[in-house]
């Protein structure tokens, strides 16, 4: 009788510990609206996976559902180390956003979550899922690469070259140019406009 008790608190134990290992671990890839491709699946496994391996075990959780709004995941407030990029369907529309735990806010500001996204937009915006996984897949790396940078990890094929990290930096770099050049344009047409417009009219003989 003992014998059987001890083996039941054992067995009790064994499960307690299953359960807090394995049973409140949130998943990395929750793809409700089936959208994301194989690569992107391997992408995202492999990165949690390495960082399964470290001292502080972060991990970037990318979820995919079925609405465009209240996209907040649930577990934000419960998790600690972790990045959120869920996307949201309905139809042909999609949103894509950045979520970050508390203790990333210094590495995912406004500013930078807004930078990654504007970075690939056009990508995110297309209605062709293989360009669309480019783009996700583009947004993973990018949020990784701040997440190596957060905790000094020496940075790896995940993560975004250094022109790539360039271009979140400056997403407006391109537009810059070509916004300048316009406003030259406008500003020349205006000023020939007003001096053709002020000359006097030819009189009539």
């Amino acid at each position: 009788m003992k014998k059987t008790r001890i083996n039941l608190i054992w067995l009790m134990g064994l499960v307690t510990v299953f359960l807090i290992t394995t049973g409140f671990v949130q998943p990395n890839i929750e793809d409700h609206a089936h959208i994301l491709d194989k690569e992107t699946h391997t992408l995202v496994t492999e990165k949690n996976n390495r960082y399964f391996q470290t001292k502080e075990q972060p991990q970037i959780v990318v979820i995919t559902v079925k609405r465009l709004n209240k996209l907040t995941p649930k577990m934000l407030d419960h998790s600690k180390r972790t990045v959120f990029i869920v996307v949201g369907q309905k139809g042909k529309k999609r949103n894509v956003q950045i979520y970050s735990t508390k203790d990333l806010h210094s590495a995912f500001t406004e500013v930078a979550r807004g930078n990654i996204l504007r970075a690939e937009v056009d990508k995110l915006r297309s209605q062709n899922n293989a360009t669309f996984n480019k783009g996700i897949r583009f947004v993973f790396r990018a949020c990784a690469t701040r997440v190596d940078q957060q905790y000094q990890y020496a940075l790896d094929k995940y993560d975004l070259t250094q022109a790539e990290q360039n271009k979140v930096a400056r997403p407006h770099s391109v537009a810059l140019p070509i916004a300048l050049a316009l406003a030259f344009l406008i500003t020349g047409i205006t000023y020939f406009l007003r001096r053709f417009s002020h000359r006097d009219p030819i009189s009539k003989k």
